[in-house]
């Protein structure tokens, strides 16, 4: 176990052991080597020396409260994939989240900062331009996963000021970088089917995706500041590389790094694109009211492709001091690099 003194401050990072979790615990490593640094996660996969180590569920209360005894600020990242049961999106989402924020009050932690995602804006029809925070919640959302974050999202604000806690909220939009499990991934597999040779829609979309050191270094900003600034206390930030790309040039960032041909053969109109959506999102419903427990995310996937999702960061720059410090380029190196030596190992 590892012993704290009381004038350090005790940071508690939920989800620790996950891909933002484990990229936050370096950064805070880094940045303030004389705190204590505690992780709660369902399983870690190479556990730190100088970490406290609480393993399990997050709707376990009596872990969450061990795990929060004595702390002074949590950091909530953990959340499952967007593909998962909704039941599971639910549970750890939700419910998790309100365990978290009931763990805080009852141990008198003073801080918490979420884990939200830019999905919690996207709505089930029509684009994100440019949106700030002053955007509503949809009244349909594009997906469960973005509806289950937005609930957990507005308990949290809401907990703002109850019981001493401070509370706020970042919303990252598509990260990436080294032990990345999703998009890296299964951006290079797709070059190795040749799948990159086949191209659906016009590449006219512009999306963000943001490298996962910032998103880690957006974190310690609002772990440095919270505490102390009124304007950061309840508030949600959206966080990103500052630089939207179109869709497919993002995974050719990726592609170019490794092959010389990177070029689609076939592109399919965003007309075309635009029917096999509707197509697939009907066959799925239909699938869906025979087969009981039948999702699938497949409509939703080719919707992402055709749409416009960005977002404006001022809120972030202007009171956390936030600007990114790895640019998209040296994110696509750093990431290629990190998964080629994963192949190798």
């Amino acid at each position: 176990m590892v012993e704290s003194t009381s004038s350090a401050p005790v940071y508690l990072v939920i989800g620790g052991g996950g891909f933002l979790g484990s990229h936050i615990v370096d950064l805070l490593s880094e940045r303030h080597p004389e705190a204590s640094l505690r992780i709660l996660d369902l399983r870690v996969p190479n556990k730190l020396p100088h970490v406290e180590y609480f393993l399990g569920d997050i709707c376990d209360p009596e872990l969450v409260d061990r795990a929060c005894a004595g702390v002074t600020t949590v950091i909530h990242t953990a959340s499952p994939h967007p593909g998962s049961p909704r039941a599971i999106m639910r549970k750890v989402n939700v419910e998790g989240t309100a365990n978290v924020i009931r763990g805080c009050q009852t141990q008198g932690v003073g801080n918490l900062i979420y884990t939200s995602s830019s999905s919690v804006v996207m709505p089930a029809q029509g684009q994100v331009v440019n949106a700030d925070e002053t955007l509503p919640y949809p009244s349909q959302f594009a997906d469960y996963y973005g509806e289950t974050k937005a609930q957990a999202e507005e308990l949290v604000l809401k907990a703002n000021g109850e019981k001493a806690l401070r509370t706020c909220s970042l919303r990252p939009a598509g990260i990436f970088g080294p032990r990345d499990q999703q998009m890296v991934p299964k951006g290079m597999a797709s070059l190795k089917r040749n799948a990159h040779r086949f191209q659906l829609g016009s590449n006219r979309t512009l999306t963000d995706f943001t490298y996962v050191t910032n998103v880690a270094h957006a974190h310690t900003l609002a772990v440095e500041k919270l505490p102390t600034d009124d304007r950061i206390a309840g508030e949600a930030f959206f966080i990103t590389n500052d630089s939207p790309v179109l869709f497919w040039d993002q995974l050719r960032g990726l592609w170019s790094l490794v092959s010389n041909d990177i070029r689609p053969w076939v592109v399919i109109p965003d007309a075309v694109a635009y029917a096999i959506y509707y197509l697939v999102y009907y066959v799925l419903a239909l699938l869906s009211l025979f087969i009981p427990g039948f999702k699938s995310n497949a409509a939703f996937v080719i919707k992402l492709l055709l749409t416009h999702r960005f977002y404006n960061i001022t809120k972030a720059k202007t009171l956390l001091g936030y600007h990114p410090i790895v640019s998209l380029d040296d994110g696509y190196r750093r990431s290629v690099e990190w998964y080629l030596e994963s192949q190798r190992e």
